[in-house]
């Protein structure tokens, strides 16, 4: 179905509805919300605030607003705006609502100092806590100069311009773990810095990899995908930052109630043999059949162990055993994540035409069942688009 502009992320109330769809229009952003056979439920515009949506419990929608975040109830009307003290530089990178009030993730342009802050549902710190400043890294980096007559060097640790949280899976809570993952656009590297919920003290750090995807494993542990500049694999962290598995894979990641991790592999590498596989927590993958194509719309996981993404114009189930089907043939590109809603209902973007921003909501029906439970059965770990896990 077609939107009042070009759809963007999404995310549901509960898997009975409404979707909600952040829009870029002209005149700004617009949020929609949606039900199950697509008719426009209510549309309000956001102005100049959007982007990444968080929705609570209650269904509301919450969204930032330079300094401030903004809530829009599930009956479409303005709700409360939430303001915090912040310096003149500073802007919300990214954010996760939580059960009694707020986590952001700070960042200041140009990159003077980031920072993690928890709050009440007023705005009130509970604790803030600065990142130790950025010194970056890595092996495949180089630089060029006059004074080296152009050849390529390495290039030596630097002090980045710009650090600011992923957009996506940027910030991530599991049990009393905090995850948030800083980059360097400019050069694709960045780190992780792991907190204590309860009190903002810092426990662990990843060093500086260049970054891909991330998804929360429960328990307060993390998966940690590294793609680039040669890397292309998947740490397994702890709650303590040891590193107790690794893979040489990285993509879109899957946990289910069971522990069991899959994962729809990304690389940008055109001699790469991209697969559907399943981690073991030895180190070892199974296999599952090559994928043409690299822009997926999610995957999702159903209860009954069977997954659904969008890739190479197909939508494709895949079985527990990692055998492949496909349901659906059309045109686009899939784009981000996908939700699975009540009787089977897959709704996912997809992009026809990436120069003129020609997208739109695609609702396909299936047989699969509810959404698994476990940590990580869709992007954002869940309907509500907020990556927050307790166990």
């Amino acid at each position: 179905m077609d939107l009042l502009g070009r759809p963007g992320p999404l995310a549901a109330a509960a898997a009975t509805g409404p979707v909600y769809v952040v829009c870029g229009a002209k005149s700004g952003t617009v949020l929609q919300a949606v039900d199950l056979d697509g008719r426009l439920c209510w549309s309000r515009s956001l102005g100049t605030a959007g982007g990444q949506m968080r929705v609570a419990p209650d269904g509301g929608v919450w969204v930032a607003d330079g300094g401030a975040l903004m809530e829009t109830t599930v009956s479409g009307t303005p709700g409360r705006r939430v303001e915090f003290s912040c310096a003149s530089d500073e802007r919300i990178g990214t954010f996760v609502v939580l059960p009694d009030g707020f986590l952001v993730a700070w960042t200041s342009r140009p990159y003077r100092k980031v920072r993690l802050e928890r709050t009440d549902g007023s705005g009130a710190s509970r604790w803030s806590a600065g990142l130790p400043d950025a010194r970056l890294s890595y092996d495949g980096v180089v630089e060029m100069s006059a004074v080296d007559g152009w050849q390529a060097e390495p290039k030596v640790p630097w002090r980045p311009r710009d650090l600011a949280p992923e957009r996506w899976a940027g910030l991530l809570v599991s049990a009393d773990r905090v995850l948030a993952t800083y980059t360097d656009w400019s050069s694709g590297i960045g780190m992780g810095f792991c907190l204590d919920l309860a009190t903002g003290t810092l426990v662990w750090v990843t060093p500086p990899h260049p970054t891909g995807e991330r998804a929360i494993a429960g328990q307060g542990r993390f998966l940690v995908g590294r793609q680039g500049y040669g890397a292309f694999s998947t740490w397994l962290y702890d709650r303590d930052g040891a590193v107790v598995a690794e893979w040489p894979s990285q993509g879109k990641l899957l946990v289910s109630s069971r522990g069991r991790i899959r994962v729809v592999e990304l690389d940008n590498s055109d001699s790469s043999t991209r697969r559907v596989r399943r981690l073991h927590r030895d180190g070892s993958m199974t296999d599952g059949p090559y994928l043409p194509g690299y822009y997926t719309a999610g995957p999702v996981l159903s209860g009954d162990g069977r997954a659904a993404f969008w890739r190479d114009g197909t939508l494709q189930i895949v079985d527990p055993d990692l055998h492949v089907h496909t349901l659906y043939e059309g045109e686009g590109e899939g784009v981000d994540r996908m939700l699975l809603l009540e009787g089977g209902r897959l709704f996912f973007v997809l992009t026809r035409d990436r120069a003129e921003g020609d997208s739109a909501l695609v609702i396909a029906a299936t047989d699969l069942a509810p959404l698994d439970t476990g940590a990580w059965p869709c992007g954002e770990s869940d309907l509500h688009g907020n990556p927050v896990h307790y166990e």
